[in-house]
């Protein structure tokens, strides 16, 4: 390998396969061996392209100084240093840095969480090595590597073709040629122009359609995407809707706290307070108000939130999906490996002859010829394969519906593998949803006429066969009574949930190439049919059911037969009780956007979709006002991905083009995730909201007790420094905690979040203010209790410090649901009880910790204090139980007004 031509592989494009075969070591019908593929990775390093960091850390901690806050305490530091106050300048600049800290802490954190998305998704290869197929980890890749692509794959290094079938790759990502580019095994001129190399392909491109034989020839930072740099498919880093949202909320509550704090101001300067001392205050004031922290928190509650989701087989590719997926009002998913365990097996054979067939091992002597000659088409029109792994297990490579075929063809006797090996493919037609079939051309040794094999929809095979096999194995010529007569038994098949495949043979005489023109035009001869079972998956139906009282419609998007189809939404109660409403892709020909809406808006399976119904489909339930979520697996299911509102890639059967149009990929294709993952969805939605009403709610009681002291003539209730205590005792701990709150058990019971409505709506703005007005009184009388009890001076001052933090410790129980009861699953979110611990463990260093009270100008409380603050924690859950009570008394009670 040491001595391998440099200048060859730089121009593999130009050379014949066998040559860069021969440079790279590798023989391409074994592979290389896997001692060599180790010693090459260890030698050569990953495949993968070296980015920068996301997120630099120095950009992170200065942009901490450079938001209002901390200009606002800044301000406040200079101006306790221009009166002689070190102590207290000191003071603000520690709070600044702590602040800053634990900002950064937060960015920092949420970086990381958004890196750690990127990584969730795997991206593998189908290779061939020692012989065997197998599948690895893209990364694992070396030069000499075979590896095998399919339409829909994404191209994981810079390899020569070796042999293709109908190849067409997408190289917008590389060369920005927007049109499909033809590829082939024949070398081209070593001049040739990186976009006209049509004898390779490049990392960071996609197959569209056909598939291909490969050979790497470069990978990681050697191949073409590597020397220039550039990265594809990345998350998503871009703030969301919802962070938008808090973003702009925040800066307009920056104005109304400005001109409350100087209001705040006035009033204390002309009554004489100090007018230096009632800046400070106002600063303070300000900076304990204005929710700096919001954007960053909600980031990474987002991204802690959808890693917690990735845990749970859904990966969110994109932030701005969590908002939408409390929003969903329609699911659309596919039928096979979604709704169904994907686990096909072939259960019965119906033969052209009339012969019901059971699969079982062995060939029943009576069929046993009509059925070889089936079965040989199941194994020849099949671009899969079945390994036997060194424990002797069979190990199904690609589409389950191929290997199910595979693994009854072998049952019956036959060897898949020697029997592929003794002909030589010549053409192959690969399945698509626009033809419905697949079409495979091969010639055996010393035979004049080639043999063709199709296999596909029912429907379609029967229209491009002219003979069936009779019981003798004679072609005789099919009538249309006799067709209709087939496909009836396909009816009857597909009307007990099977999934139906017709198989077809045709031996074209003389010289052929196999062109394409050729096997289209020729007359088949049918076959019969293969029935397989894939039956609903383990709680497939309870999924369904959970997101009807979700308020969520589930629509089957299906290629299937709409007999099959209809059984299954049957078995799966997607009518809701009732019958279950379904529409063949023919009934969509012609329709205009109404009545494609108002077909759309009843049909609860669409049968025999192509990828244009399907985005046909979504649009008009759009254009009807839903929020639609879509399942795709197949390169032609981008479109339709990328006009929904969310779309879901199958992690296991989808094409690398679905997963990265998607925002969501389901690592396990099972429905049932997809719930989940709305739920979650629904869950970080809500707690979001939750922290929002937790700071509003908070910050407001604050303003509005100091505002309220000053403005009936009370002595001055906070000192800054105090001020910015509670802000760094209550804001961020309790804040986070409420963010990890665990789902509501009604959540899914619960009619979707409209995806435009106002984030404060006026209702929650009356909640926030009530509630601020409340514990801002709560706090007040305990202040007039203080300063008739004390006096004027350091001890009034504590109790309001002591009690401002007690009700905003009651307000945390209260905010963790606007309906339900505190004590209700009180103990089920043990971060609340931390966050409350940590809390009044740093409000007793206040009180106990002597050079941390003397900063505060706190004094030790007595237990009639005690009391007092008890009471201002106790008070504000009682108010808030007692209303909650009386609205849900009102709710349940139909005659309430």
């Amino acid at each position: 390998m040491e001595e391998m031509s440099e200048k060859i592989l730089q121009s593999a494009h130009s050379h014949p396969a066998d040559t860069v075969a021969r440079e790279l070591g590798v023989d391409h019908a074994a592979g290389l061996s896997a001692a060599e593929a180790a010693a090459r990775l260890e030698r050569d390093g990953p495949n993968a392209i070296t980015s920068e960091a996301g997120y630099s850390l120095w950009r992170i901690l200065i942009g901490q100084f450079s938001s209002i806050v901390v200009w606002l305490l800044a301000a406040a530091a200079a101006i306790a240093f221009f009166t002689d106050n070190a102590l207290d300048g000191a003071a603000i600049v520690v709070v600044l840095l702590l602040n800053a800290a634990i900002g950064f802490a937060i960015e920092w954190q949420a970086g990381r969480s958004l890196e750690a998305l990127k990584k969730t998704t795997r991206i593998t290869a189908r290779v061939r090595r020692d012989g065997t197929e197998r599948i690895i980890d893209a990364e694992e890749l070396v030069a000499g590597d075979i590896v095998i692509l399919a339409a829909g794959d994404r191209v994981p290094a810079d390899a020569r073709i070796i042999e293709s079938a109908n190849l067409r790759s997408d190289e917008s990502t590389l060369t920005g040629e927007s049109v499909p580019v033809e590829k082939g095994g024949a070398p081209v001129d070593e001049a040739t122009p990186l976009a006209e190399r049509t004898s390779m392909l490049y990392l960071g491109t996609t197959v569209v359609a056909g598939s291909a034989l490969t050979m790497v020839t470069a990978t990681g930072g050697r191949t073409e995407l590597g020397r220039i740099g550039k990265l594809v498919a990345e998350a998503e880093q871009g703030r969301t809707p919802l962070e938008r949202k808090l973003e702009d909320l925040g800066k307009k509550l920056v104005y109304l706290v400005l001109g409350i704090a100087a209001v705040v101001f006035a009033a204390g300067a002309l009554r004489g307070d100090g007018v230096w001392l009632m800046l400070e205050v106002a600063i303070s004031l300000a900076v304990a108000a204005i929710p700096e922290g919001l954007p960053a928190l909600t980031t990474l509650i987002l991204a802690l939130g959808v890693l917690r989701m990735a845990r749970r087989n859904a990966i969110v590719r994109k932030l701005s999906a969590v908002e939408a997926l409390g929003s969903a009002t329609v699911i659309c998913t596919d039928k096979t490996g979604t709704l169904t365990e994907n686990r096909m097996t072939v259960s019965e054979y119906r033969l052209a002859d009339g012969r019901f067939v059971e699969a079982l091992d062995g060939q029943p002597e009576a069929a046993a010829e009509n059925l070889r000659r089936l079965q040989m088409v199941s194994i020849l029109c099949n671009s899969s394969s079945i390994e036997t792994d060194a424990e002797g297990r069979e190990k199904p490579i690609g589409d389950p519906t191929e290997t199910a075929l595979l693994s009854a063809s072998q049952r019956s006797g036959l060897n898949v593998a020697a029997e592929r090996s003794s002909r030589q493919k010549i053409f192959e037609q690969p399945f698509d949803s626009a033809n419905k079939r697949m079409t495979t051309v091969w010639r055996s040794e010393n035979a004049r006429a080639a043999f063709v094999a199709i296999k596909g929809a029912p429907g379609v095979i029967l229209d491009a066969c002219g003979e069936y096999l009779d019981a003798d194995g004679t072609a005789v010529p099919l009538t249309e009574e006799k067709r209709r007569e087939f496909l009836q038994i396909n009816e009857e098949m597909a009307g007990r949930a099977l999934r139906v495949l017709a198989f077809a043979e045709q031996a074209l005489d003389g010289e052929t190439d196999g062109s394409e023109e050729q096997v289209i035009d020729a007359g088949g001869t049918f076959l019969g049919f293969a029935g397989m079972t894939d039956p609903p998956r383990d709680g497939a139906a309870e999924s369904v059911r959970k997101a009807h009282a979700a308020g969520i419609r589930v629509v089957m998007l299906t290629g299937d037969q709409i007999n099959t189809a209809r059984s299954i939404a049957r078995e799966l109660d997607l009518g809701q009780g009732e019958e279950v409403f379904a529409l063949h892709s023919s009934d969509l020909t012609g329709s205009d956007g109404d009545a494609l809406a108002e077909m759309a808006g009843r049909a609860t399976v669409f049968a025999r979709v192509t990828p244009e119904d399907k985005l046909r489909i979504v649009e008009a339930l759009q254009n009807a006002g839903e929020i639609v979520a879509v399942t795709g697996d197949g390169v032609n299911d981008a479109p339709a991905l990328k006009q929904s509102d969310i779309g879901i890639a199958m992690g296991m059967r989808g094409t690398e083009v679905a997963k990265e149009a998607a925002d969501i990929i389901l690592t396990d294709d099972n429905f049932s995730t997809i719930v989940k993952a709305i739920e979650g969805g629904r869950t970080i939605y809500a707690n979001i909201i939750k922290f929002v009403h937790l700071l509003f709610s908070d910050n407001l009681g604050e303003v509005l007790f100091i505002f309220g002291a000053i403005m009936i003539g009370l002595p001055l209730p906070l000192l800054p420094l105090q001020i910015l205590w509670v802000n760094l005792v209550t804001d961020v701990f309790p804040a986070l905690a409420l963010a990890v709150e665990p789902a509501a058990p009604e959540i899914m019971e619960r009619r979707p979040h409209p995806p435009g409505e106002v984030l404060l709506s006026r209702r929650f703005l009356f909640l926030i203010f009530w509630k601020g007005a409340t514990y801002a009184s709560i706090v007040l009388a305990a202040y007039l209790w203080a300063l008739d009890t004390y006096g004027v001076g350091t001890h009034a001052r504590s109790v309001a410090l002591f009690c401002l933090i007690g009700v905003q410790i009651g307000n945390l129980f209260n905010c963790r649901s606007r309906s339900r009861s505190a004590f209700v699953r009180f103990f089920s979110n043990p971060y609340i009880f931390a966050a409350v611990g940590i809390s009044v463990g740093l409000q007793a260093l206040a009180i106990y910790f002597t050079p941390l009270a003397r900063i505060l100008e706190t004094t030790v409380p007595n237990a009639i204090d005690y009391a007092v603050i008890g009471a201002s924690v106790i008070l504000p859950i009682i108010i808030v139980e007692i209303t909650k009570a009386f609205a849900n008394r009102r709710r349940s009670d139909p005659d309430a007004a």
